[in-house]
Order: structure tokens, then C-alpha cells, then sequence
């Protein structure tokens, strides 16, 4: 099927109407975040089961009609692993497509290996191997040739028939209603709004830190997040994480002290020096109670590792017989947090708890025991 390339408002307002009444709709971007705190969006593929499009974003100043499509619950939006895409629906358009299916975690939830790339799953369901000429293409720059529009349709072109053919297995299986909550969370708009107050769990080394030097790093990663997003530069080009973790060390009380911290250049400290040190002077007067507190963690006693090694057993044993890889239904931390007593992961909830969670607990409470047989663990 040929696909348009429309790059004006009004032929976007009338390729929107012509795919309406679709069923399906296929999506997928290109962007660039190489210089930015936002990323750019480049392009938008999209392919219905009558057309298909490459939208050109930077030519269009009016997407009300793609909004008006995301919002339609008549039609199913398709993605691939589509975390990255709908931040940036998200941050561009204030609006999440929905309701969507993830071709990913279809097939991972059908035991196809966890974390599938796009390009294996047409391979392996319609016997496509994608070209992979154009996969460091500058996709912001303009003209795109017609090689590279081509080779980002594909991101969308096989998505539907991928769709049927999991939809049809997971049926067959009756597994299609596990999805729904997961996919329901994904279009949840909370989840792609930013939370400064857990910025400094993402921040590298942090685990060398506690106490008055976490408070500090929290504060400092606060206010490097605001100063990129005012400038709408990479957060490492405001501030390195390791430099978080030295300042916050180390307490700088002047541009002199600041020169000790090795990576951090006269320039920098000119021009941001004061900037620093009034963030840590504000940390000072936080009450040592609001101090920021990482989750405790409780190392297994010998007894407890060894529930561990019998519940990663009953785990492979059950995952195998459901023919779904391990990696896709739970981790080994969440399964430590079940013998701790903790109860609050998705292994507790949803069709990972119908599948896995149920039993493993069941296990704990002593209702159920594993025994070998014919060099199998059975339970």
C-alpha cells in the first residue's frame, strides 16, 4: 500500500476525516534529543487498514485532527514498545492515544523472548526482514529522501497484521484480557508527568550517599531538572550526576570550594557557581524528617536465600509450562520482597498474580510443596 507524506494542516485535517471510521490505527514517531531537554518530534507514521501517512510535524501547526483521532475509543491505536512515543504525544499534544495495544508485551505475555525488537517481530510473524540502512538517519533534517520516509513506514506498515495474528493466539490461549489493565495503565496520563521528588533515585552513585548529602543531591537534581527544562537542554549539560554526588559530599561553601570538585571548569562555576551554593544553602533549612529516605533494603538471611532459590524454581517450572519467558512475568527482587512480606509489585496483582504471584505466595503460607520427579520439579 503507497502512503502520503503530508507536511500542511489542511492535508492533515482531510487525511484524518478520510481514516475516521477505521478500526485500527498504527502508529509510530521519529525524533531527535540529542541537544535538547525535550525531544523533537520528527515524524509520525501512521497506517489505518485503507491508508497510510508520514506526518510531517514541523511543517504542521495544527494536529487537533491527530488529537481528535487519539481520543477516538472506536479506534484501536497499535504501537511497539511505546513508552518513548507517548511521553512525546504526551509532552506535544497534552493528549494519549487510546485505547492502544503494545505488540511488545503481546508477544512477550505469548513467549516470544522478552523485550522483542519490531524487527524480529516481523520477521518471525510475517516473514519480512527489515532493511536497516537508515537506522542513524537525521530525521529532523529536511528534505527525508524517499529511502528514508520508506524505511520509517515500515515502523508502522506490518503493525496491524502483527496485531491479528497475537490477538488471534492470545484468544486461542486466553490471555487477551490479561493486557487490558497493563494496557490501560500505559494511557494514564500520571504516568508521564514529571515528579521532581524522585529525581535523585535515578541519580548514578546516589547509593554513596545518605543523610544531609542525600538531601543535598535531591535538591541539586531538582534544580538542575528546572534550569533544563527553562533552557530546554540535556539535564548532563546543566549538571553531571557525578558532580551531583560530589557537591552533595563534599558541601561546597564558596566558588574556591567548588574549584576542588575536579570536573567542574571556572567557566561553569562563574557562571553557575552562586546558583549551587544557593540550592545548598536552601537544603540547610530542610528539617532532617523531610529528608529524602531510600527504600530499605533487607538483606536474606540464609533461610530467607534459600526460599529465594525454591521460589525461582516454581517460578521457571510454572512460567515454562505456561511458554512465557520468566523475564516477562517477574524479577528476582520482586520475588525477594515477597518473602520479606511485601505484597505491593505486579506480581501481586493483574494476570501475573493469576499465573505466578497466587502460587508463589501459596508456597509461604505452606500450602504448597515441590517435590522432583523423573528429574522434574513438581508441585
Amino acid at each position: 500500500m503507497s502512503y502520503q507524506y503530508i507536511d500542511s494542516n489542511q492535508a492533515l485535517q482531510e487525511f484524518c476525516q478520510k481514516i475516521a471510521g477505521c478500526r485500527y490505527c498504527a502508529l509510530d514517531t521519529e525524533f531527535v534529543r540529542e541537544k535538547t531537554y525535550y525531544p523533537v518530534l520528527a515524524l509520525i507514521q501512521l497506517a489505518t487498514e485503507t491508508a497510510q501517512a508520514c506526518i510531517d510535524p514541523l511543517a504542521i501547526d495544527d494536529f487537533s485532527p491527530l488529537v481528535g483521532l487519539f481520543e477516538s475509543e472506536s479506534m484501536l491505536k497499535i504501537l511497539h514498545s511505546p513508552s518513548q512515543d507517548l511521553e512525546l504525544f504526551y509532552q506535544q499534544f497534552n493528549a494519549l492515544p487510546r485505547p492502544l495495544f503494545d505488540t511488545q508485551l503481546a508477544a512477550a505475555v505469548l513467549g516470544y523472548a522478552n523485550q522483542i525488537g519490531y524487527a524480529d517481530l516481523v520477521n518471525r510473524v510475517c516473514g519480512v526482514q527489515l532493511e536497516k540502512k537508515y537506522t542513524r538517519a537525521n530525521w529532523s533534517r529536511r528534505p527525508l529522501s524517499r529511502g528514508e520516509l520508506d524505511y520509517a513506514m515500515d515502523d508502522v506498515r506490518y503493525l496491524i497484521e502483527i496485531h491479528d495474528s497475537l490477538t488471534s493466539e492470545l484468544e486461542k490461549r486466553g490471555r487477551l484480557d490479561w493486557l487490558k489493565s497493563d494496557f490501560e495503565k500505559m494511557t494514564d496520563a500520571q504516568s508521564y508527568q514529571l515528579d521532581m521528588t524522585g529525581l535523585w533515585q535515578r541519580l548514578k552513585g546516589v547509593q554513596r550517599l545518605k543523610n544531609a548529602a542525600l538531601n543535598y543531591a535531591d535538591q541539586l537534581c531538582r534544580w538542575r531538572e528546572q534550569v533544563a527544562i527553562d533552557k530546554n537542554r540535556p539535564r548532563r549539560w546543566i549538571m553531571k550526576d557525578e558532580d551531583i554526588v560530589d557537591i552533595a559530599r563534599f558541601k561546597p561553601s564558596s566558588h574556591e570550594d567548588l574549584a576542588q570538585i575536579g570536573n567542574l571548569s571556572a567557566d561553569y562555576i562563574r557562571k553557575n557557581g552562586d546558583a549551587i551554593l544557593q540550592v545548598l544553602r536552601r537544603a540547610e533549612k530542610i528539617d532532617p524528617a523531610d529528608y529524602p529516605r531510600p527504600a530499605e533494603f533487607k538483606k536474606l538471611s540464609n533461610q530467607q536465600q534459600a526460599i529465594a532459590d525454591c521460589l525461582m524454581a516454581l517460578s521457571r517450572v510454572i512460567t515454562e509450562h505456561n511458554e512465557i519467558a520468566l523475564a516477562s512475568v517477574t524479577t528476582k527482587k520482586e520475588m525477594d520482597q515477597l518473602i520479606t512480606g511485601r505484597r505491593d509489585s505486579k506480581l501481586c496483582s493483574g494476570w501475573r498474580y493469576e499465573m505466578l504471584g497466587q502460587h508463589l505466595i501459596r508456597f509461604l503460607e505452606g500450602g504448597m510443596s515441590l517435590s522432583c520427579e523423573d528429574g522434574r520439579i513438581r508441585y
